[in-house]
């Protein structure tokens, strides 16, 4: 493949070589690696060489994603897990791009190849709030529902989805039928602005 299908490849396996050599499984810091790696690496060939997989970045500091010992099977994993990570992203990003936020906080969200109404859960996690912004949306029409929380509160969008899957609520509300819990995502690139997501599907 040519420089420009995979740009900087070179200069991320050399960064990759060097690091491996260097750290092992020690993370390491940016001015850690214009210190000690030979060469100087710039940012851009460190974002290059954690977007092509070779190294991973808390935050904070940069480590070997997969060292060259491991087996073919932990390479795969890696690039799968990369690439689903990255097809996810690109469906909520087309999804966002094109339905957005609606007045009431409701917008739809792909996951798993399942259509989803996404709601922006507030502080304090009420759950009058949450079936208030139900009214009106067409249940059918989705899989289920997801609460999206900054991660710091997903404990408290857990516990608003324990009710939401309380069988009692149907009788409560105009909810034909409860919610049950299908499955948890943290999405994000910063550590600090991770965004929690909570999928309840309709039984």
């Amino acid at each position: 493949m040519s420089e420009t299908e995979l740009p900087r490849l070179e200069d991320s396996l050399e960064l990759y070589a060097a690091a491996v050599e260097r750290y092992g499984s020690e993370p390491f810091t940016e001015a850690r690696a214009k210190r000690e790696l030979a060469g100087t690496p710039s940012p851009r060939v460190l974002e290059l060489a954690v977007a092509y997989g070779l190294l991973e970045f808390d935050g904070d500091a940069y480590a070997v994603r997969v060292e060259p010992d491991e087996p073919e099977s932990a390479w795969r994993a890696n690039a799968v897990d990369r690439a689903e990570r990255i097809r996810t992203a690109a469906v909520d990003r087309v999804t966002q791009g094109t339905e957005g936020d609606d007045t009431d906080g409701v917008r739809a969200l792909t996951h798993d190849s399942k259509r989803f109404a996404s709601i922006a859960v507030g502080e304090p996690a009420e759950l009058e709030k949450i079936l208030g912004r139900l009214e009106g949306v067409p249940l059918g029409e989705y899989a289920g529902i997801v609460l999206r929380s900054p991660g710091e509160r997903a404990n408290d969008v857990q516990r608003l989805a324990d009710r939401l899957c309380e069988p009692a609520l149907t009788n409560e509300t105009d909810l034909s039928r409860p919610f049950q819990k299908e499955s948890t995502d943290v999405v994000g690139d910063d550590k600090n602005e991770l965004e929690f997501r909570l999928f309840l599907e309709r039984e």
